[in-house]
């Protein structure tokens, strides 16, 4: 039987040569968190190289054209403010000014590792040269295109890669891969990090915002309007890479941070004395293991990757999906808290954040790959 990562007795540690393949780079935390471990890799000694999309975007249908027009409209109006995580890497970054990524845009390999279902199938028709197939699933991605081709991706007998218990979880409950390797994201300790401290002298609760219907921010807006009607004078903290939907009702003492700095980011995540989630699914979600980096407690929905460094009553809470009412219950709770056992919270959260670590990942998934490419060597493939 196979079981990558789980043998004391790996192999010993050679240089590979890694292959990335990214779809179009965003601030999307997926890209940033395939850079992230794909720099931890080369920390360790291996030829990394992240391939990935740079041309515009395909122009949509007749009938989709206003979406488009407005779509361009707001990449030239934040020109100045939104970026994307790989406009510089330690890795050999190399864009491909197409659409679609194909074999002969990628170096050979030891290793191909497709970060999106897209790349996934894309890889799968790929020649050997590219090395061994890897398919690194950061999200249950079903809800981006159609159902049943996204579901054939994940049959493909590609070595399998997640990121948290609950994506493991899928991979053997729904498509009956038992040994799919567990490689956590980490957390960025340069950026994100906090000494011990107190509760903020003005109540304070943030959250990222986005328009996404995936992570259901009209939740997070109708618990945060609810505890209001307990502390009136409660701030809000939030930021995100879109202008806010003028048809969403805001609370009051509502402060937004459009596609803020990097540099302030840490700083709203340690203004706040609880981080909020209400997303509906997160193979992880970095902004929260952020949070917590910064000794921020947490109350999440039960969306995934959340329930991996929400340890419920210690660190924070977790709620049912689209349940306000709940989730209003433990905002309030942690705000009502004194200031000893809310830093006893915030340190919970903190020690928690502190068992991610991308530098460990790495380790995890390089043996992982050592492992496969040896007994592929002697034995042929297995089945994941």
């Amino acid at each position: 039987m196979c079981n990558p990562g789980n043998d004391n007795n790996s192999p010993g540690r050679e240089s590979l040569k890694i292959n990335f393949i990214l779809p179009r780079s965003s601030l999307a935390g997926g890209i940033k968190s395939n850079k992230l471990i794909a720099e931890a890799l080369v920390r360790r000694g291996h030829d990394v190289r992240i391939i990935y999309i740079s041309a515009p975007a395909q122009r949509p249908k007749i009938w989709r054209i206003r979406t488009y027009i407005k779509r361009i409209w707001n990449d030239i109006k934040y020109r100045n403010k939104i970026g994307h995580h790989l406009e510089e890497s330690i890795t050999r970054l190399i864009p491909v000014n197409s659409n679609i990524i194909k074999h002969h845009d990628v170096p050979d390999a030891d290793v191909t590792i497709a970060t999106w279902w897209e790349t996934a199938k894309w890889l799968s028709t790929w020649p050997e040269t590219k090395g061994l197939k890897a398919h690194f699933i950061r999200g249950y991605e079903i809800f981006a295109g159609n159902l049943e081709e996204i579901k054939a991706v994940y049959r493909l007998p590609l070595f399998k890669i997640v990121i948290s218990k609950w994506l493991q979880n899928i991979m053997e409950d729904e498509y009956g891969y038992k040994n799919t390797l567990l490689a956590p994201n980490g957390v960025d300790r340069d950026q994100f990090h906090s000494t011990p401290r107190s509760k903020t002298k003005i109540l304070t609760v943030g959250f990222m915002y986005s328009r996404h219907v995936l992570k259901d921010i009209e939740t997070t807006l109708a618990a945060i309007v609810k505890v209001q009607k307990y502390f009136p004078q409660l701030k809000v903290v939030s930021f995100g890479g879109k202008d806010l939907d003028s048809n969403q009702y805001f609370p009051s003492n509502f402060e937004f941070h459009l596609s803020p700095p990097q540099t302030l980011i840490p700083e709203l995540y340690r203004s706040a004395d609880c981080w909020i989630i209400s997303s509906k699914s997160e193979g992880f979600y970095m902004p929260g293991i952020e949070a917590a980096a910064c000794r921020c407690p947490l109350v999440s929905t039960r969306c995934g990757g959340p329930e991996d460094y929400i340890e419920h009553g210690k660190s924070g809470y977790l709620v049912d999906i689209g349940d306000s009412d709940r989730m209003a219950e433990y905002i309030k709770k942690i705000l009502e808290l004194d200031d000893k056992n809310w830093q006893k919270m915030s340190e919970a959260s903190y020690k928690k954040s502190l068992e991610f670590d991308w530098d460990l990942s790495a380790e995890i998934l390089e043996k992982a790959l050592l492992k496969e490419l040896a007994k592929r060597k002697n034995d042929g493939p297995c089945k994941y």
